[in-house]
């Protein structure tokens, strides 16, 4: 997994490549460690994991309460090659293509409410997000069994396959006054 926050739309969008400061965290059977971006729109960002393989992520930026606390992540559940035959389910009725207008997803290659492979994807899209829908995208690879679950109190998901396509990129937008990330790993049949 690779990750990177922004905060748009602040000074300073990619706030990853800021020196935050980290305080390591024990709690329960969790280990976590919280994050402080500099600067006058600091963001705090608060990793636990736990003995399930969960790893939970809390965003928060208070004093930029209009912004958006993007957080862009790349997996490749295969480790090395590409992502193309890696199976994506994302539980969206709505999406925006990247330079098209909203619709609905039903009968469009875009709607992946069923698994499809990461290589019939079009190209990138940011997908409309139900409040409260539990489990919002899951990518599997066959060849491995690796299974990634992903559950967010996010607005939208942004998505896309790398280029060379070698990851398959996700971008949840929270608000910036608080928002959840949740990624299970495991192993499915």
């Amino acid at each position: 997994m690779d990750a990177g926050i922004h905060l748009l739309p602040a000074p300073g969008h990619a706030l990853h490549r800021l020196a935050w400061h980290a305080v390591p965290l024990v709690e329960d059977a969790r280990v976590g460690l919280r994050l402080v971006s500099p600067g006058p729109h600091a963001v705090v960002a608060t990793y636990f994991l736990d003995d399930t393989n969960e790893l939970s992520l809390r965003c928060e930026a208070a004093a930029a309460a209009h912004s958006s606390v993007c957080l862009r992540m790349a997996f490749n559940l295969a480790g090395e090659g590409d992502v193309l035959a890696q199976l994506l389910t994302v539980r969206a009725a709505r999406v925006v293509p990247t330079g098209a207008h909203e619709q609905e997803v039903a009968g469009t290659p875009w709607d992946c409410r069923l698994a499809r492979p990461v290589g019939e994807l079009p190209g990138q899209a940011r997908y409309l997000l139900e409040p409260g829908a539990g489990i919002v995208l899951r990518l599997m690879d066959l060849a491995s069994g690796r299974l990634l679950n992903m559950s967010t109190d996010a607005a939208s998901l942004r998505l896309g396959a790398g280029e060379p396509p070698s990851h398959l990129w996700l971008e949840p937008c929270m608000a910036a006054a608080g928002g959840t990330l949740r990624l299970q790993f495991g192993t499915g049949a």
